[in-house]
């Protein structure tokens, strides 16, 4: 066994072990959980009013409603099950753990990392919707969901930077110059939406509780990783069913150029987030 295939069985076996741990603890300690009688017009309101958004509920149109209907309804199901929000946001980072094994597998197996990194993305609106809804939110659940969610951001962008250095398609195309501005510009995408969240975080400590929605919100940067989780494993996926050259050219365009194009599509959501958060400072900060 090489150093990789050595590194690969311990985190294997790592996250299985955190895996099985975690499901054992959530049995053995699940409580049945009290959930208020609420609807999803009553959480959508309080959504809108703690992200100062003043338009009424009606007039809300566009992806939106049914995006937030969806993980309410998931949130439902979460807190019938007894599993509270600090465990939905535990959960978020064990599925991003498999999404990053899926990428050491390689292949057809990154389609099966689309779902790992929706499961791991969800968690983060999930988690509040659990709370909201037995009346459990507290600072250091929002504390710990913070935390949790970067360590599930450095996940989803370790793969894609793992599959540069590792495929051959890549490794012939790009010089180790290029190779590293790739790595560079999407390590700097990622530094910017911490530093993004750490400017909002800032503002509440400020006594700023309002604030509004920026482009790249976490939404929008899951959304670049499911483009690059999907677009590199159905390419293969395609490619391993039918050969052809049209799939096959397909395929060599996604494994060398829609990791780039989402790293720089990135990087740029987070600058123009700043922008827009430090507006928000400058009017309403004295």
């Amino acid at each position: 066994m090489n150093e990789f295939e050595i590194f690969h069985l311990i985190y294997l076996i790592m996250i299985s072990a955190i895996s099985v741990i975690f499901i054992v603890h959530s049995i053995l300690t699940r409580k049945k959980l009290t959930i208020k009688e609420a609807t999803f017009n009553d959480y959508f309101r309080e959504w809108l009013e703690h992200h100062d958004v003043k338009t009424p509920i009606e007039e809300i149109k566009g992806p939106l409603p049914p995006y937030l209907k969806s993980f309410f309804f998931a949130g439902k199901w979460y807190a019938r099950l007894g599993i509270n929000a600090n465990k939905v946001s535990i959960l978020g980072v064990i599925w991003g753990l498999w999404a990053l094994e899926c990428w050491f597998l390689g292949h057809t197996w990154i389609v099966l990392g689309v779902l790992f990194l929706i499961l791991s993305g969800s968690t983060d609106s999930i988690d509040g919707v659990v709370a909201y809804l037995t009346d459990t939110e507290t600072d250091l659940g929002a504390y710990y969901d913070a935390i949790l969610d970067k360590f599930g951001d450095i996940l989803w962008v370790l793969g894609p930077i793992y599959f540069i250095f590792t495929n051959s398609t890549a490794q012939a195309t790009y010089s180790n110059f290029l190779l590293i501005t790739i790595t560079v510009i999407g390590l700097m995408g990622l530094l910017l939406a911490i530093i993004q969240e750490y400017c909002r975080a800032r503002q509440q400590g400020l006594g700023l509780t309002e604030t509004k929605p920026v482009i790249g919100e976490r939404i929008s940067r899951l959304g670049m990783f499911i483009i690059i989780y999907s677009c590199i494993g159905f390419s293969d996926l395609f490619t391993l069913l039918n050969p052809s050259p049209g799939f096959q050219n397909v395929n060599i365009w996604m494994h060398i150029y829609i990791i780039p194009i989402c790293f720089i599509v990135l990087l740029i959501f987070s600058i123009i987030s700043i922008i827009q958060l430090n507006r928000h400072a400058v009017k309403y900060l004295k």
